[in-house]
């Protein structure tokens, strides 16, 4: 049976880890509280602002309207508020789409309507429902490294609990992985 992650839980495993005290859901105000949250935020911002995975990646129609900006894209597509990385881009017909260009924070290209995969960033304040383990522990990770000479003012925990992190984001990397196609993310531009 899964169990739901929520902010708190998180913020307490973390706590837990670099030896601090756990925090209660009245507890909005002290300065560990503070301190653990600012690190959460920090932590879901770079652990998906900088990553790939299937739980933090969307698949969007897209439909182009007419564009002057080149002579050879006649449509220009706005990105979605919430875009973070491109993955990719597909036609109408679902094959991957080689003609278009990136500029002024659009996409330009000649078909109507394109499928853009992208990241984006979650909103995880409230709810982490759907989060997978391995990513609910690399986002603890995170946040304990982070917050450890802080909280504890232990630099060999703050050396350990980094060692962790590293070691649980190639593990969330490789998982991921194997998730998908493995040409998926493989092109030329890599």
């Amino acid at each position: 049976m899964a169990i739901e992650a929520n902010k708190l839980s998180i913020l307490n495993s973390a706590l837990r880890m670099v030896g601090s005290y756990h925090l209660e859901s009245t507890d909005e105000s002290s300065s560990t509280y503070e301190i653990a949250s600012r690190a959460y935020s920090q932590a879901v911002t770079e652990v998906f602002g900088d990553n790939i995975f299937n739980y933090n990646t969307k698949r969007v129609t897209l439909t182009g309207v007419d564009a002057t900006e080149f002579k050879d894209y006649t449509k220009e597509y706005t990105f979605p508020d919430d875009f973070n990385l491109f993955v990719s881009v597909e036609t109408a017909d679902d094959y991957l789409a080689s003609d278009y260009r990136f500029a002024n924070s659009k996409i330009y290209s000649s078909e109507e309507t394109l499928k853009l995969s992208y990241t984006y960033i979650p909103d995880l304040e409230t709810s982490a429902l759907g989060l997978p383990a391995f990513l609910t522990r690399l986002l603890t990770l995170h946040m304990a490294q982070n917050m450890a000479i802080e909280l504890s003012g232990s630099e060999n925990r703050h050396e350990i609990l980094f060692k962790q992190y590293t070691l649980a984001l190639r593990r969330a990397r490789t998982l991921e992985g194997r998730q998908g196609p493995a040409q998926q993310y493989i092109n030329d531009g890599n």
